[in-house]
Formats: C-alpha cells, structure tokens, sequence
C-alpha cells in the first residue's frame, strides 16, 4: 500500500477518533521498547509492514498490520 492510498483509506475516519495499532503477527521481533512518563509506548521493530485491516473497532479507528514476507 502506498501512502496516497494509505491517506484515502483515512479521509473516510473522523479527525477525532483515538487510533490504535495492533501488530499481530509473530514474525515480528522487538528491537527496542521504552514508555514515557505518560503511559505511551514507543516500539522500535525491524520488519516491513503492510495494513492488512482498518476499521471502526469501539468508536476507534483500528489498524491491523501484518509482516510483509520477503
């Protein structure tokens, strides 16, 4: 997916809406992970992402990524 059709798959969402990410494959390996004083996290991985699903879980904005296989 590129980012032009990232960005139009977006526009359909409310500029408000929380977004959460789940990654949920268990190819992926965490390289490093760090949580600020806030409760956010921060994940670094080495592995190319693809959306494979965006929809409106909750009144939130989900996005499901999965492992591009090279």
């Amino acid at each position: 997916m590129t980012v032009a059709e990232l960005k139009k798959e977006l526009e359909y969402y409310e500029d408000d809406m929380e977004v959460v990410f789940n990654l949920d494959d268990s190819d992926i390996e965490v390289d490093r992970w760090s949580e600020d004083k806030w409760g956010n996290k921060s994940v670094d991985i080495d592995a190319k992402l693809k959306p494979v699903f965006i929809g409106t879980v909750s009144g939130n904005m989900l996005i499901e990524f999965g492992v591009i296989k090279e």
